[in-house]
Parts: C-alpha cells; sequence; structure tokens
C-alpha cells in the first residue's frame, strides 16, 4: 500500500506566543500577570491551565448531548415531512464537516473559546491525563491555524510533558507544535521568591482581613511555605461516590487550598465537608466575602462547613472581607421579620471562627497531628520565626513557656521518626542533645534556647543523628 504523505505543519503568520517554564517560585507566574494586567487586548483570558481543560471536556460533553438529542428527535416521527427535513439538515451538517474534521465537536469547543478570547494565558500548563492528551494537537491546531496566541507557564520543558504518560505516542505531535507557535524560555532561576519576605514573620494571623493585594499575596505566601514550594493540582477527595477536586495540596503534609467559590457556590453539604477535614490538617480558604440573605444558600455552606472543620480541629487560614462578627449582614427588619435558620446559627459561626485564631485552639491543632505529618509541613534546615513558633506550639504542650524534659524526648523522637522512620531515641543521644540544646543547664529549654538549637539544622542532625 502507498504511504500517505504527512499533513502539511502549519506554521504561524501573526505573532509567537511563549512558554515561560522554570522551578517552583521562580516568578513565572508573576511575569506572566504583570503582561495580562498591561497588554492593550480585550478578548484574553488568563486560566490556570487544568482548570481551562476541564471547561473544554464540560463543552464537548454539552455538545455531544446536544447533537444526541437532536439525532434522537430527527429519528422520532411526529410527521414524515418534519422527520424527513431533520434528517436531511443533519446529513448537510455530517457533511459539511466531514472533510474537515473527524472530531468536529473539538472544532466546534475551539472555535467557541477563540470567539471569547485570542489570548490565552496559561498557568502551570502541564497533562496529566490522556483525556487531554489525545485531543491537545487537534484543539490547539485548530486555536492556532485561527490566529490564538498562547502565553504559558510550567515547571517542565515541552519535551517533558506528558512523560511516561499512558500512549504519549499520541502526545507527541503536540510538541514541535508548540513550539512552533511558542519562544520557549528556561527562566533558569533557583530561587524560590515566594519563600523570600519581609516582615511576614510578623504576621500569624490566620484570619486575614480585609481582603486586599497584601492580604492575598500574604495568604499565597504561607500557603507555599507550608508547601516548601511543592504542590498537586487537582487532587480529589472522594465521600459518597462523589469526587471534590482540590485545586491545590501539598505534596509533603496533608494541607489544602480552596476559594470560598469551590467550597460554598456549590452544591456541597457536611458529609463533603467532613471529608476535606478528615483529608487535611490544615486548609487554605481565599476570598471570603461578605454575605447577605441574598446569598443565603452560600452563608448556610459556609456555616456548615465552619462546623466540620472546627468539629475535626482543622486549623481554618483564610481571607475575608469583613471580620467574623461584621461577615454576614443582615439588617434590622431581617432580624424581626426573617425566619431563616441562618441568622441564629451565625452567633456560633463567629464564636468558632474566632476561637479557630486563639492560640489554645491552634497550639492543640498542632499537637494533635502525626509527627510525619507536623514536620512535612517545615524545611527544617532553613526554619523561619513562623515555623519556630509553630512548632514551639506542639512540643511547649503544657503552655509552661518551657520544654521540660519529657516534652524534648517527644520532639527528638518525632524528628527521628520524620527521618528515620523510628522512634527509638537512646539514652545517650537524648544526652547530647539535651547538652546542645540547654545551654544553662538548668534542665529545661526556654525559646531562645529553641530558637539557636534550630538556628543550624547541621548540629541537629549532628545530635540527633539522622
Amino acid at each position: 500500500s502507498v504511504k500517505q504523505p504527512e499533513p502539511p505543519r502549519i506554521k504561524p503568520t501573526g505573532p509567537k506566543g511563549l512558554y515561560v517554564w522554570g522551578g517552583c517560585g521562580s516568578g513565572k507566574t508573576f511575569l506572566m500577570d504583570l503582561f495580562y494586567d498591561a497588554v492593550p487586548v480585550e478578548r484574553k483570558r488568563r486560566i490556570h491551565f487544568h482548570e481551562w481543560m476541564i471547561d473544554v471536556h464540560e463543552r464537548l460533553h454539552r455538545l455531544q448531548k446536544k447533537n444526541a438529542m437532536v439525532q434522537e428527535k430527527a429519528n422520532t416521527v411526529w410527521t414524515a415531512e418534519a422527520a424527513l427535513a431533520q434528517q436531511q439538515e443533519l446529513k448537510k451538517g455530517k457533511a459539511e464537516t466531514r472533510g474537515e474534521s473527524a472530531n468536529d465537536l473539538v472544532v466546534q469547543v475551539a472555535n467557541e473559546m477563540l470567539a471569547e478570547a485570542w489570548l490565552l494565558c496559561f498557568d502551570e500548563f502541564q497533562v496529566t491525563h490522556i483525556s487531554d492528551a489525545i485531543i491537545m494537537k487537534r484543539l490547539f491546531s485548530v486555536l492556532f491555524e485561527k490566529g490564538a496566541v498562547v502565553i504559558a507557564t510550567s515547571n517542565r520543558p515541552p519535551e517533558d510533558l506528558y512523560l511516561n504518560g499512558l500512549n504519549r505516542p499520541l502526545f507527541l505531535p503536540f510538541i514541535p507544535m508548540l513550539r512552533d507557535f511558542c519562544d520557549v524560555h528556561d527562566i533558569a532561576s533557583q530561587t524560590d521568591y515566594r519563600l523570600i519576605t519581609e516582615g511576614e514573620e510578623q504576621d500569624r494571623r490566620v484570619y486575614i482581613f480585609p481582603n486586599d493585594k497584601d492580604a492575598k499575596k500574604l495568604l499565597e505566601r504561607k500557603f507555599y511555605r507550608i508547601c516548601n514550594g511543592e504542590t498537586a493540582i487537582g487532587a480529589q477527595v472522594e465521600t459518597q461516590g462523589r469526587r471534590i477536586v482540590v485545586p491545590k495540596a501539598a505534596l509533603n503534609s496533608n494541607v489544602a487550598y480552596f476559594s470560598f467559590k469551590d467550597l460554598c457556590d456549590k452544591p456541597l453539604g457536611a458529609a463533603d465537608y467532613l471529608a476535606i477535614a478528615n483529608a487535611f490538617h490544615t486548609i487554605f480558604v481565599a476570598d471570603i466575602p461578605k454575605l447577605t440573605l441574598q446569598e443565603r444558600d452560600q452563608v448556610r455552606r459556609f456555616i456548615t462547613m465552619v462546623d466540620a472543620f472546627y468539629e475535626r480541629h482543622t486549623k481554618l487560614v483564610c481571607t475575608a472581607e469583613l471580620d467574623p462578627i461584621s461577615l454576614f449582614y443582615v439588617t434590622e427588619e431581617e432580624k424581626k421579620t426573617s425566619v431563616a435558620d441562618e441568622i441564629f446559627a451565625w452567633d456560633r459561626t463567629v464564636s468558632r471562627l474566632i476561637e479557630m485564631q486563639s492560640v489554645k485552639y491552634l497550639s492543640e491543632q498542632a499537637r494533635n497531628i502525626d509527627s510525619e505529618q507536623f514536620l512535612g509541613q517545615f524545611n527544617l534546615q532553613a526554619l523561619t520565626d513562623d515555623d519556630l513558633v509553630e512548632m514551639w506550639r506542639r512540643y511547649d504542650a503544657d503552655d509552661s513557656g518551657e520544654i521540660d524534659e519529657q516534652e524534648l524526648r517527644k520532639m527528638l523522637e518525632d524528628i527521628l521518626e520524620k527521618h528515620q522512620g523510628h522512634r527509638s531515641l537512646s539514652s545517650e543521644v537524648y544526652r547530647m542533645c539535651k547538652d546542645a540544646i540547654d545551654l544553662d543547664s538548668n534542665g529545661s529549654v526556654n525559646f531562645e534556647e529553641f530558637q539557636e538549637y534550630f538556628k543550624d539544622f547541621t548540629r541537629v542532625a549532628q545530635t540527633v543523628r539522622v
């Protein structure tokens, strides 16, 4: 048989895009956001790539369902004339699109998206699912051919996308096309700028308001500091046969990041919030808005969420428009006439939100989680003042202001378990550590001695022998 010639590669006729890749926190997203805010283009879209692909699949599903309904209707005889006309229309549509594509639904979705925005700015460009991989080339060939410009950030070069993925050869033709339409730039920075802050150590709030630009940045810095710059995208929590998508989660500890809309704009209930609290000991929630009875569903879900997190003693770190007391606004008239349960339940929510910020609550939370989860939140070789305060809360278990011998032993056993997988602390190792940390030899450790000991992890490693 004669080998069919490969179709010619399309080439850009307009401006090329940009694919910037490099390590976590190297400034890729910051630069893209500067560009997006400044570029004088009306039809533009800035979105996380994972979220955009979810949108693509939802549109494909909608069009597929619509086509199936039209086909079913055409096969139903309501009048002979109407049926014949409908079937001829379907045949005509198929004939028109057959030459263009074997999968015209992808073309339709691409055209829809192009009508909304021709400048696409993708954050965290990565391909993890085969359902995405198999349509990438077709989808982007239509977008690029019709003038789309793509700006993307990624943690890996194009050649490493979908590495070791199922049926990767189906995806590989996308890579040269991406390089044809985007200049590829390695940002080549070893610095994680998210972990470099001025004065954040003095801001230990977990309920941050008002929700201005500084608050948003502070919340993200707190999250990425706990994650040590390593996050997973699109993890899922299963509950009652359903799956709840987790936008961002830490790799080193059970810590998750949601927006208020993720948790309260969707039809979630108590079982869902409890499942999330069971999966994560620390949960970040961004952008809690001012609430009124007009958002009654969101208010009810928020109350249920706080109850679930409180019940599981979850650490909640959030940004909100107002303080807890002012967050839910109800007029005097509504208080007199409304029978809404939310009005009466809100006082409990306020009380819990305030308690969840207290030193007592946060200290108990730090002591309740296991050692691997707790120490997984920190880079022990570069502890900040914030980190040391958090660690102190755990190990000063009686809040006496000093760590006694029993508390010191627990701390050293936690470090051993984290690094060696066991808690067998010998008397000799304990004595060496105690001599190194108890500088005034009074039998207990104060916070200054604690800080001094952890200032140089080499000394900790030598004495604990990890």
